[in-house]
């Protein structure tokens, strides 16, 4: 069994208390929102990209339900080589957020082979959780990268004021 050391991750909620190096995020698109199958709420999906300095090193996808608390959001990280499509060794690694988790919600890393992106022509393979733990240097770089999202993306402030409600 994991301990939760593991198992949870914080962010510092933007406010400089993590040096992220050169991590900077490129907000890109959205989709239209849709409505959830389930539940019948609208949900939306946003992506961009992750640089490090000048360098493209991820995609980023963020999707939600809108106003509700009853789906938790999910941020999905396409992390490998982008700019030369004769490499394909993006890797995906999916967290989830979890409002309800300690004072100002925590972070969680899933499976992420039944993410959306998985099945997408980008990703060369979707990690399981279990892989993302055991490679620290993979699961310290997407904490970086989550934190750099979490962070600075505007459009999921409605996110941010449900961690810190």
């Amino acid at each position: 069994m994991l301990g939760a050391r593991d198992t949870a991750y914080r962010v510092h909620g933007g406010t400089g208390e993590r040096s992220l190096g050169d991590l900077t995020i490129e907000p890109n698109g959205q989709s239209e929102p849709t409505y959830c199958e389930c539940c019948g709420n609208r949900s939306q999906t946003i992506w961009g990209y992750i640089y490090d300095g000048n360098l493209p090193r991820a995609a980023y996808f963020v999707q939600w339900t809108l106003e509700s608390l009853d789906h938790f959001p999910n941020l999905d990280f396409l992390i490998g080589t982008w700019g030369d499509d004769s490499i394909s060794d993006r890797q995906l690694i999916s967290w989830v957020f979890d409002p309800t988790q300690g004072n100002s919600g925590g972070f969680t890393v899933v499976d992420s082979q039944t993410r959306p992106a998985a099945s997408s022509s980008l990703c060369a393979e979707a990690l399981t959780r279990e892989r993302v733990l055991a490679d620290s240097g993979l699961f310290t770089r997407s904490k970086q990268m989550l934190d750099a999202v979490w962070s600075n993306d505007p459009r999921i402030e409605e996110l941010r004021r449900r961690a810190s409600a």
